[in-house]
């Protein structure tokens, strides 16, 4: 059964105390960020295993601002096997892909315990009318995910689309030393079309040479250099300037 998006207003969301800055309604002038704030529904927390925010064709009643924790939307294939289109972080809205035909074009659930705040779709429209500024701001967001999603469509190699990855996770995670993973590696196979078990081995390997740690899903990157070397052909970022591979 989908999230259940139909909970009175009445418990009211201070989006100021919320710690996400980059929520939509920390962002743009004092009056938009009001507006957002004055229709998003109550928060509620989402389990892993519980029921999804929304399934595959689903109508689409609602985005959800990501609040904590992660979500993910994936598709079921005629095989019945799970197939990650994208991971969701705080800050992030989720349903954007689905927000033109007005029907969900992939299941959405929580991978750890997580928090998200629903943006029913038809305030949102009329928001969107009002202040240009909300429009922009999930143009720039769906033009982020689709660049994301063309560069990993790439036929790059196991050790890039993974390098990548975990580059891509440590800035979205803002972490500066050891970051844990939200998701499975299952999961992160998934997403990047590669086998459990090839994740695993990619990830010994980088260990090995140097350019990371490994406990459970904590990752320590040891060497960026090394890491944007492989990473660099997916086109999601480039090395920062001045860094130089370790010796």
């Amino acid at each position: 059964m989908p999230f259940d998006t139909t909970l009175s207003a009445c418990v009211g969301t201070d989006c100021q105390l919320c710690p996400v800055r980059t929520c939509m309604a920390r962002r743009g002038s004092a009056d938009a960020a009001a507006a957002w704030s004055s229709i998003l529904a109550p928060r509620m927390a989402a389990m892993p295993g519980a029921a999804a925010l929304h399934r595959a064709g689903d109508k689409m009643k609602a985005v959800f601002s990501v609040r904590g924790g992660c979500i993910k939307a994936y598709t079921i294939d005629a095989d019945g096997n799970e197939r990650i289109r994208g991971f969701y972080l705080p800050g992030d809205l989720v349903g954007l892909d689905g927000f033109g035909g007005g029907v969900c074009l992939s299941t959405a659930a929580a991978v750890v315990p997580s928090q998200v705040c629903v943006v029913p779709v038809c305030e949102l429209r009329k928001l969107m009318q009002r202040w240009p500024s909300v429009s922009l701001s999930l143009m720039e967001q769906t033009s982020r995910e689709l660049g994301v999603a063309l560069a990993m469509s790439g036929d790059y190699s196991a050790e890039q689309r993974l390098a990548a990855f975990l580059l891509h996770m440590r800035d979205r995670l803002a972490v500066g030393g050891a970051m844990r993973l939200p998701m499975a590696q299952r999961d992160v196979g998934s997403y990047l079309r590669l086998a459990t078990e090839t994740v695993c081995r990619t990830l010994k390997s980088m260990e090995r040479r140097g350019w990371l740690s490994l406990s459970d899903k904590n990752i320590r990157i040891l060497d960026e250099a090394g890491l944007h070397e492989l990473a660099d052909v997916v086109g999601i970022f480039h090395a920062p300037a001045g860094l130089s591979k370790a010796a």
